[in-house]
């Protein structure tokens, strides 16, 4: 009966599989034959792989091995060894008179047991044999073809030796084409694999969520069993788990120094490498051992001179990883860098925010004898602390400070600029007289500080049981609700680090029973609704208009939340803040 096989057998056919069983049927054509065998060769592992093969009888099967990858035997004494010492064909009348014969029938009986051996061998004794070597050009060596005849009344002979040797130079010449086709389609598989992921994964900020999307893509790419992802402590000369998958418990938050084990390796001299477990010794060794893995590989996430740590593959398989697999674990690597420095930046500017928030800009505000207080900080986009800035704190007169800003632009460099003008304004306002005067000193030590580009707006004032004492540093006009109605209070100076003398000067404003000042930033009146800003006006009728019947406390909110309604969401810091003196004096 007519056999054959192929590997891997249940997927689709690849184009190396079609070629060789295009080749089986040119050799059947040419030859009459029992049995076609190409037989894969990796010398690099020391392997052999029946690729696909043709059989008119089982037991030619038996004699040629199972499907599947076994070790060279380097004494020669096997059909595809012999062929690779010999470096040539070579041709056996009978299986039986061969000098290896009886190691042949050994491997036999230690592989299908004696029974199933000693049928193999009665029918197959006999048979004839050519084996020969499958080379390139170049005098690689991608296997052997071996071609068997059963048939007593045509045995092979020397004219087949040199059919065969013919067709196997045929077939070595396909293969290399075919295996050159399947690598540039592999490449090309991974470029487009790669570009997936590098996308995936730079689009989020977040750490976690970027380590997580590097460890699936590698998952996916690779076929791994565990992923792991080191981050780098240089100063403490480590390495520590921050995510993984597909590990133990145990592996999370585990620390490796750097002066030992594979991990310091690529840590130190940044080139990725595969490492089997026989290979392995230490920590290595006990990692693999304690997780079940037979092979590891690791590729340093590297962007420019700066090591963020190291992206680890583990597999169950000691030959599970490859020269490609490698390849491609360096490449994800190398393309994730970026997202990582990225997220770790973004990272450590919203530690710097947050700290500038909870260190400069003190909440709640005070207690304020006699007033009735509320206070809106809304930095833009969810962001912890933004360019505005605003403050209240009792001065030693017993007045109260108060003041509201802006610096020109938002994010964390804003944010440190803000906190420190804040610092600046609050520091000199302890032993001055007049709220023109701390401005016009602030605005000293801005000067040489702010980058050319940048200036400070602010509203700044020293108030007292009954009356207001202002100057603005270009800010906005804060309103001023009194029984008359609605007035912007104006003060037209230059902003704060433009120029030596900005002229600033004091403003008196009597607050009677009832009056509410609302000092506010950009964010409001620059609201957008397509092109059309809110404006100043709108702002001053909606805070006449909600301070009818909203408290201090939650008008500033209930202002901007109505503005953000209007426009469709907000995209700029804003700051309010309400202050109305109390209907009767406390």
């Amino acid at each position: 009966m007519a056999t054959t096989s192929s590997s891997p057998a249940a997927a689709p056919p690849s184009t190396r599989e079609r070629t060789l069983a295009r080749l089986i049927e040119h050799v059947r054509t040419l030859i009459p034959v029992s049995a076609v065998a190409f037989v894969a060769v990796d010398q690099e592992r020391g392997a052999i792989e029946r690729s696909a093969a043709w059989f008119a009888d089982d037991a030619l099967r038996d004699a040629l091995g199972s499907p599947g990858t076994h070790p060279l035997d380097g004494r020669g004494r096997q059909l595809v060894e012999a062929a690779l010492e010999r470096d040539r064909p070579f041709l056996l009348p009978r299986l039986d008179a061969w000098e290896a014969a009886p190691d042949l029938l050994a491997a036999a009986v230690d592989a299908l047991g004696p029974e199933r051996a000693g049928a193999m061998w009665r029918t197959c004794c006999r048979a004839s044999v050519i084996a020969c070597p499958l080379r390139t050009d170049i005098g690689s060596v991608l296997g052997v073809l071996v071609v068997a005849s059963l048939d007593p009344e045509r045995p092979l002979r020397r004219g087949d030796l040199r059919t065969v040797e013919a067709v196997a130079d045929l077939s070595a010449t396909a293969l290399e084409r075919v295996r050159m086709l399947e690598e540039e389609s592999r490449r090309a598989r991974d470029e487009r694999r790669l570009k997936h992921a590098g996308e995936a994964i730079s689009a989020s900020l977040d750490l976690d969520e970027v380590y997580g999307r590097i460890m699936q893509h590698a998952t996916e790419a690779l076929g791994a069993t565990t992923v792991l992802l080191t981050r780098l402590n240089a100063a403490a000369g480590e390495l520590r788990v921050v995510a993984s998958a597909g590990a133990s418990e145990r592996v999370a938050g585990r620390r490796l120094p750097l002066d030992s084990g594979s991990f310091g390796r690529v840590a130190n001299d940044r080139h990725s490498l595969v490492l089997r477990r026989d290979e392995a010794a230490g920590v290595d060794r006990e990692l693999m051992e304690a997780e079940g893995l037979g092979s590891l590989m690791h590729a340093p996430i590297e962007l420019g001179p700066r090591l963020y740590g190291i992206v680890t593959a583990g597999h169950d398989d000691a030959d599970g990883f490859g020269d490609a697999d490698l390849e491609l674990l360096t490449r994800l690597a190398r393309s994730s860098a970026a997202a990582v420095a990225n997220a770790i930046d973004f990272q450590r500017e919203r530690r710097i925010a947050r700290a500038l928030t909870l260190g400069f800009v003190p909440e709640p505000l005070p207690s304020v004898p006699g007033y009735e207080t509320g206070l809106l900080y809304a930095p833009a986009l969810g962001e912890p602390a933004g360019g505005d800035l605003y403050g209240m704190w009792e001065l030693p007169s017993g007045d109260i400070a108060l003041l509201v800003g802006d610096v020109a632009g938002k994010g964390v460099e804003n944010a440190a600029l803000s906190a420190m003008t804040r610092f600046f304004i609050e520091a000199r306002s302890w032993n001055a007289s007049s709220p023109a005067q701390v401005l016009d000193e602030t605005n000293s030590m801005l000067l040489d500080r702010l980058p050319s580009d940048i200036f400070v707006t602010a509203f700044f004032g020293f108030l007292s049981p009954g009356s207001l004492r202002w100057a603005s540093a270009g800010h906005l006009p804060a309103l001023h609700l009194s029984a008359s109605g609605v007035r912007g209070l104006e003060g037209a100076a230059l902003p704060l680090g433009v120029d030596a003398r900005p002229g600033y000067r004091d403003r008196e404003l009597e607050l009677a029973p009832g009056d509410l000042v609302f000092a506010y930033t950009d964010g409001l009146v620059e609201a957008r609704r397509g092109e059309e800003a809110y404006g100043a006006g709108r702002l001053a009728s909606l805070v006449a208009e909600r301070a009818r019947t909203i408290a201090p406390a939650g008008l500033p909110q209930a202002v901007r939340d109505e503005i953000a309604v209007w426009a469709g969401g907000l995209s700029d810091d804003v700051v309010a803040l309400a202050l109305r003196r109390a209907a009767r004096s406390a």
